[in-house]
């Protein structure tokens, strides 16, 4: 099927109705599923197209518009939890157009619940996993359909339902081509201003999977537990596309964790050294409070990263113990003055409601993340994702609703209830929680004074207004 049209969606992702009245600061991605799809489709010699919901208007004319244009053989959607109404939406405009593509669905959500999403008439296949290959050998077995012997399938045959065994995690991830940046245009993406310290700013993917066991994470299902990554090489090459081609200013690197290997991000900060770039490049990222060390991390702040994001969690011993953390308060105090010391921004990511929360551990949690001087701070709330452990404890105790399009860890701010309420707390308490917490931790004098330091464009004032704005409206 060499040489055929490929159209890839993103479905539409409404701001308004999964953050409320945060909606204003919310972030949109480059959808890097896609891209790094598209990117090993176009060195396999297909045409590919990408449709963004987050930054183009999506509706029935439109999608009917650029199938009936690009008149693809095949359309892919991928589809999050929160996004299955508008995929399956997405599914039914695409089958109404003649003649009609075959549409094939992946992402996080189907590859957990295939059998749900393969239910839908308007669903050909579903991709289970990571896509690349997978998706690769659908191609090549089309148009005779011989699916039977691929691995990483679930489809229908006549009234019954076929999955095929589940593929292997690739291991090496340098024989993947550079993803297809072209096809996507940058304009309509933003960030939330405590991640933006230069522009343009650009997204790397470097990694995949992560070898710890939180609850409450889902990417663990199609990244998987064995921790697969780039090499500094291959980083570095991308990273030289997206200074020279791409006007890169900052980087945000977007992995799971991207210090699991530290001799990799040694060799990575010293190539970054070689080449000048942290003269002209910041960078932001993730890690482990317990695999990041004051050495290393001025290494990482000579290099030009410029804030670390750590999973703090919860205030409470007990609950980062019941979440199977592997961490202690002591690790990210540890790490936060540390990262402090090498001259790091440190943002920290909390959850409230977790499982057996009681509401002083809620309110230790608010105060844990003053306490420890994060600069920024994001307080979600537990979102019982399927796949996850956590997803498991939420049905055992009477999960409230099975409506995908509410199951947002900004809930306090939305029109809808959370979907996960501890026993014994009640959904009004965890929303006015939710947003108690932003309010006590961003209006405070230090932390006011803080973000006006950071600030660097209209734009940060504008997104900081509807900020404080959203956390003061009382209802």
């Amino acid at each position: 099927m060499k040489n055929k049209r490929l159209l890839l969606i993103l479905p539409h992702f409404s701001e308004k109705h999964h953050y409320g009245a945060m909606s204003k600061v919310a972030p949109s991605l480059l959808p890097v599923s896609l891209v790094y799809l598209a990117g090993y489709l176009e060195a396999q010699n297909y045409q590919v197209k990408i449709f963004d919901g987050q930054v183009e208007t999506m509706n029935s004319h439109t999608i009917t518009t650029a199938v009936n244009e690009f008149k693809p053989d095949v359309v892919g959607i991928t589809c999050m939890t929160p996004m299955v109404v508008e995929t399956h939406l997405a599914a039914k405009i695409v089958k109404s157009c003649q003649p009609s593509p075959m549409v094939v669905v992946g992402g996080i959500h189907p590859s957990i619940l295939p059998e749900d999403v393969i239910k839908d008439k308007n669903i050909d296949v579903v991709v289970r996993g990571e896509g690349e290959i997978t998706f690769h050998e659908l191609l090549e077995a089309l148009p005779d359909n011989d699916l039977e012997h691929i691995q990483g399938l679930t489809y229908q045959n006549n009234d019954s339902i076929v999955h095929t065994p589940d593929r292997p995690l690739l291991d090496n991830l340098d024989i993947l081509p550079l993803p297809a940046r072209h096809l996507v245009n940058y304009n309509g993406y933003h960030q939330i201003p405590d991640a933006v310290f230069a522009e343009p700013l650009r997204e790397i993917l470097t990694s995949r999977g992560c070898p710890f066991q939180c609850i409450f994470c889902s990417a663990r299902f199609i990244s998987g537990y064995k921790y697969r990554y780039h090499s500094p090489e291959r980083v570095l090459e991308e990273v030289d596309l997206l200074v020279n081609k791409y006007n890169a200013r900052q980087i945000a690197v977007l992995d799971d964790n991207f210090v699991v290997d530290i001799q990799r991000t040694i060799d990575i900060c010293n190539g970054l050294l070689k080449r000048g770039y942290h003269k002209k490049l910041v960078w932001t990222t993730a890690a482990r409070a317990d695999q990041v060390d004051y050495d290393l991390m001025k290494l990482m702040k000579e290099a030009g990263f410029k804030l670390l994001s750590f999973g703090v969690e919860t205030g409470s011993e007990r609950l980062l113990q019941m979440i199977c953390k592997g961490e202690n308060k002591d690790h990210i105090s540890s790490a936060v003055q540390n990262a402090h010391r090498a001259g790091l921004k440190v943002r920290g990511t909390l959850i409230l409601g977790l499982p057996t929360e009681t509401r002083q551990e809620s309110l230790a949690t608010i105060q844990w993340a003053k306490d420890l001087r994060l600069d920024f701070a994001k307080f979600s709330l537990a979102t019982p994702y399927p796949g996850t452990p956590l997803y498991d404890i939420a049905i055992k105790q009477g999960m409230r609703t099975d409506d995908w399009s509410h199951f947002s860890s900004m809930a306090g701010f939305a029109d809808y209830d959370p979907v996960f309420v501890p026993e014994g707390r009640t959904p009004a308490e965890l929303k006015q929680l939710q947003k108690q917490a932003m309010r006590d931790f961003y209006l405070r004098p230090r932390q006011l004074w803080s973000l006006i330091r950071n600030i660097t464009s209209w734009k940060d004032i504008k997104m900081y207004y509807y900020g404080a704005r959203s956390v003061l409206i009382k209802r």
